[in-house]
């Protein structure tokens, strides 16, 4: 049955960043969603758009041939030269569209070289991987080009979804087929957390959002949400729920019983507030 838009207070259009926004700070959710008032975009944000391009296109430019290598320094040199090839196409196409938000250009050249590093990493742990898997594989199988097409290529990638009743989308940066148990869904992070092995309340948040778009589509629950924390290499997992749905449901049922008025979504201050674009509505400059 199609939800009735016309008992709902608002129907503004959500996202998971929208959700775990709300989930942040209700104020913030309002002046960016509702009243749509722009974002600046800062250097974290541009280097986290184009390595994000830089993972999607890089299966494009990796063959199975590439792949059938058992030394995997040899690999690694493979995808670090791909790698590093891309991050320098997009840099230049995207970066150099906000060059303001790097202040200067040692910061610019600061943030590339960080950004080549953690990419490297990257390179080198999945080099690592498929090199293990190529040792396990019988290369004489008929089999043996779809088990490692399967295991290194992803299901989807930067995989849009969109629910037209629940006016929500999302774009999922990656799929993996868990051999006939399921999904996994894969989120790519660039920015730094606090703890090794820990998950942020506002990623986890966009993670179960994930996983409610993916259950709603397709009436099939991902086995688990991975974050990629590119800084430190590591992926941490999540095992969805039943519950972890219920809590996106609920999230979004008291999202739409709210009127659009800033009194509606209260502000929520933090320690962050001083490095929020939106401080200067919220609070009274001595």
């Amino acid at each position: 049955m199609a939800k009735t838009k016309k008992s709902l207070n608002n129907n503004v259009r959500l996202s998971p960043t929208a959700l775990a926004t709300y989930d942040h700070c209700p104020r913030k959710f309002f002046y960016v969603h509702i009243r749509k008032i722009p974002v600046k975009k800062t250097a974290a944000m541009i280097r986290g758009t184009i390595t994000h391009k830089v993972l999607d296109h890089f299966f494009n430019y990796v063959s199975i041939a590439d792949i059938q290598e058992d030394d995997w320094e040899k690999l690694w040199t493979k995808f670090k030269k791909v790698l590093n090839s891309l991050l320098a196409t997009e840099w230049k196409q995207i970066g150099d569209e906000y060059p303001d938000c790097f202040k200067s250009k040692e910061k610019r050249t600061e943030y590339l070289k960080e950004t080549k590093r953690f990419l490297d990493f990257y390179a080198a742990k999945l080099a690592f991987s498929v090199s293990g898997k190529l040792k396990k594989l019988d290369k004489n199988s008929r089999w043996f080009e779809t088990e490692l097409k399967r295991f290194f290529y992803p299901k989807d990638r930067e995989f849009r979804l969109e629910l037209e009743d629940d006016n929500m989308s999302g774009v999922i940066d990656k799929t993996l087929s868990l051999f006939g148990k399921g999904i996994a869904i894969v989120d790519y992070k660039t920015s730094k957390c606090s703890l090794p092995h820990y998950i942020p309340a506002s990623h986890l948040k966009q993670g179960k959002a994930y996983a409610y778009l993916w259950k709603e589509k397709f009436n099939e629950l991902p086995k688990h949400i991975s974050f990629y924390y590119l800084r430190a290499g590591e992926s941490v997992y999540y095992p969805i729920t039943e519950d972890d749905i219920e809590e996106i449901k609920g999230d979004i049922k008291k999202i739409r019983s709210k009127k659009p008025i800033p009194e509606e979504f209260p502000k929520n201050k933090t320690k962050l507030c001083d490095y929020c674009d939106f401080s200067r509505f919220c609070w009274k400059k001595k």
